[in-house]
């Protein structure tokens, strides 16, 4: 038997590219480079308190948003069957990656 009232369709398209699943993973990738950007340790010479964690925590909105890039490009190229340990390992990937070139650059500066 037909239904009376046809399905509509999903907002999301089926075919999966590159940056499928991107919205998801940006805010996760977001809040956790947030979070752990607030948590820093402040100096303890440094009278501004605030400002400090201010910059700490937007430093970590942008590290959290090249992992929200390099995490959607990997995980969609290499990962497309969506299988848990590989998603695992490409965020471990993804981290420490990123993470080496934030480091590598501010050492260099």
């Amino acid at each position: 038997m037909q239904p009376s009232v046809p399905d509509k369709a999903h907002w999301s398209n089926n075919e999966a590219g590159l940056w499928h699943r991107w919205r998801g993973y940006t805010v996760r990738w977001l809040i956790f480079g947030g979070v752990l950007g607030l948590f820093q340790p402040v100096i303890a010479d440094n009278n501004q308190d605030w400002q400090q964690r201010l910059y700490q925590g937007l430093f970590g909105l942008l590290f959290g948003a090249v992992c929200a890039v390099v995490f959607t490009l990997s995980e969609n190229r290499f990962n497309a069957l969506r299988a848990k340990w590989k998603s695992w390992l490409l965020v471990v990937a993804t981290w420490l990656a990123v993470k080496v070139v934030f480091v590598s650059t501010m050492a260099s500066f």
